[in-house]
Order: C-alpha cells, then structure tokens, then sequence
C-alpha cells in the first residue's frame, strides 16, 4: 500500500508540474557557450585531475593597478568533470579574501579583486586518476 501511495503522489506531482509549464528541479541547466561572450582573452591549457594547481588562468599572480575590474570568466570543461576554482585576493590594505567556485561543468563567474591588489588563481578539477583534463579559459575585464 505504501508503494501504491508513492508512487501516485509521484505520479500526480508530474503530472501537476507538466500543466502548470513548470519543469522538473532535475532539467538540466542551458548550455554554456563561451563563445558569444566577447572574450578578450582565450587560454587552452589542461591540468592533473584531483590535484590543486596554481596559475589556471595562465598566470602565476595578477595585479591591478589603480583602476578596479570585474573579470569575467567562461569556463569551458568536458561535462563530466568539476574544476574548483579559487582565486586569493590580497588588497592594498592588507585585507585577504577568497573567491570560490566549485559548480560542476561549463559556468560563467565573475570576481573584482579590486585596485592595487594582487591574487593568485587555483584550480582543482575531478576526474580519473592519473589523467589530464583540457579545459579552456575566456577572459575579460569589466571595468567597475
């Protein structure tokens, strides 16, 4: 009996979601195209899987000058692997922050580490053991 309730209550929510245009929390996402984003910067790189590296966005630090940006990136990865991206921002006054990342697949993220800072960028991405994985990095400046 108790079967036979479950699985009409199941049955009645997608049916009551259909009718009502929702979609299901499980849809899948749309697409990320990096493509159409006017990025001004393109990297092809690859990392080791399950191991955090530094300089993922191909540079070893970053540092802004008197004008803040925003930068915006779109991540291109293959659809079964997570990358983590950390970027540690270090201010002109002293102060730290982290920007984390950790959503799976292809994703579009934006950071403003802010004027006369510096920071570095991390990233660890899953997959097999043993292996490297592709990914490509876009890259622009938002000025704030």
């Amino acid at each position: 009996m108790k079967r036979t309730i479950s699985v009409l209550a199941v049955a009645t929510g997608v049916l009551g979601a259909t009718l009502t245009c929702i979609s299901p929390a499980s849809a899948a996402a749309p697409a990320v195209d990096c493509s159409t984003g006017g990025y001004t910067r393109v990297l092809n790189s690859y990392v080791p899987t399950n191991v955090q590296r530094p300089a993922v966005d191909g540079r070893s630090y970053n540092i802004a000058g008197p004008t803040a940006y925003t930068y915006e990136v779109c991540l291109d990865i293959p659809d079964t692997s997570t990358f983590t991206i950390e970027a540690r921002i270090r201010s002109a006054d002293g102060s730290t922050s982290v920007f984390v990342d950790a959503r799976p697949g292809d994703k579009v993220f934006r950071y403003s580490p802010g004027a006369n800072s510096f920071w570095q960028v991390y990233g660890t991405m899953t997959g097999p053991d043993s292996t490297y994985i592709y990914y490509t990095w876009y890259e622009k400046q938002i000025p704030v």
